[in-house]
């Protein structure tokens, strides 16, 4: 009787064992299936959508079976697609969009009380354009995602308005938004250089100076002549940046004088400048830069002759003979940099030696 009663209960707990199986298996079966399945509507989306963004005119048909795929189906395909599309095949992915009543979810979203679907709509707007009537309200987003996600999309549907509130940006308090806006206005380029200069000539903050920069447009040298003379010392290290980026006379006389600024930041920008403007008449003021007690302005000068070509290099090379140790320091170490084609050399050699030893003897 025991015995019976002990076979029915393995019975029943082999039998539990295989249904369960069953289950299991054939679970990850449909997932399968069902995985294939979006592939391959997937992949039919994309080629209806490509269709229309090389200016074929889509099947309707075809349009309705992608606006039947869920949304987040659709907005994959979109963002896969829009990460290679600018100019008038942009426009096309935003009508695309707008067809399928994305745009009117993603305005919803960027409506929401949940910070995370503000920022959802907002990226959507980024991707595939659109949204120039909700997305500037967001510049004031109490989330700094969605503000930094706001500035973002600026930078590629830029109007003066918006490039006037992306400087007002540069003072938030959280540094991943400021960040952005820089990148923002940076990508606008030369459009962002009206706005830009007035909002130096009114005392804007010095991060402006950076994004100026950047533009490097020959119409912010007034402004960073006068930042130059700024009682902080790095807004004249940014000035000097600036100044460096645009050149002219003016310019390398007021990094000449920053040279002798008592903040080493700012005599290492002012170096940094001379040399990235050419500039050798100042190559002897750059060799009394080799004796700074800053390593940074050390550097900065040594680098800036080799830069300048055989004046700097000879000069570089009677500091191997200063009497001051530093000077002589730097000196070698400039020297024994290799030049570009060295440099190319010696990576091609290296990837030589790592492709021999991937391969077996």
């Amino acid at each position: 009787m025991d015995e019976n009663l002990l076979l029915r209960v393995v019975m029943i707990e082999v039998g539990l064992l295989v249904g369960a199986l069953i289950i299991l298996f054939g679970h990850a079966g449909w997932l399968a299936f069902a995985a294939w399945r979006q592939r391959a509507a997937l992949a039919h989306a994309a080629l209806v959508i490509r269709a229309a963004l090389e200016g074929r005119e889509p099947d309707r048909d075809n349009l309705a079976e992608v606006a039947r795929l869920p949304t987040s189906a659709q907005v994959r395909v979109l963002v896969d697609l829009g990460a290679s599309v600018d100019g008038a095949q942009k426009r096309r992915l935003a009508t695309v969009a707008d067809t399928l009543g994305l745009l009117d979810k993603a305005e919803r979203w960027c409506s929401s009380r949940r910070w995370g679907t503000r920022l959802r709509g907002v990226r959507l707007f980024t991707l595939v354009g659109g949204g120039s009537a909700i997305v500037p309200r967001l510049f004031d987003d109490p989330h700094p995602e969605v503000r930094a996600q706001a500035a973002q999309w600026t930078g590629d549907h830029p109007t003066p308005t918006s490039v006037e509130r992306l400087l007002t940006m540069l003072s938030d308090p959280e540094m991943r938004c400021r960040f952005t806006v820089e990148d923002s206005l940076m990508r606008v380029g030369r459009s962002a250089a009206e706005p830009l200069l007035l909002y130096l000539e009114r005392g804007g903050r010095p991060e402006a100076l950076e994004v100026a920069a950047g533009i490097a447009d020959a119409r912010f040298l007034p402004a960073a002549l006068e930042y130059c003379r700024s009682p902080d010392a790095r807004t004249r290290a940014l000035a000097a940046a600036l100044a460096g980026s645009i050149g002219g006379t003016k310019a390398t006389e007021a990094l000449a004088d920053l040279l002798r600024d008592p903040d080493s930041e700012v005599r290492a920008a002012a170096a940094k400048g001379l040399g990235k403007l050419g500039h050798w008449p100042a190559a002897g003021a750059l060799a009394e830069c080799l004796r700074d007690s800053a390593w940074d302005v050390r550097l900065a000068a040594g680098l800036a002759l080799r830069g300048l070509g055989a004046p700097g290099t000879l000069l570089l090379k009677r500091a191997l003979a200063d009497s001051d140790r530093f000077a002589r320091d730097m000196a070698q170490q400039v020297l024994d940099l290799p030049d570009g084609r060295q440099r190319d050399g010696m990576r091609r050699r290296a990837r030589s030696q790592e492709a021999r030893k991937a391969v077996p003897a």
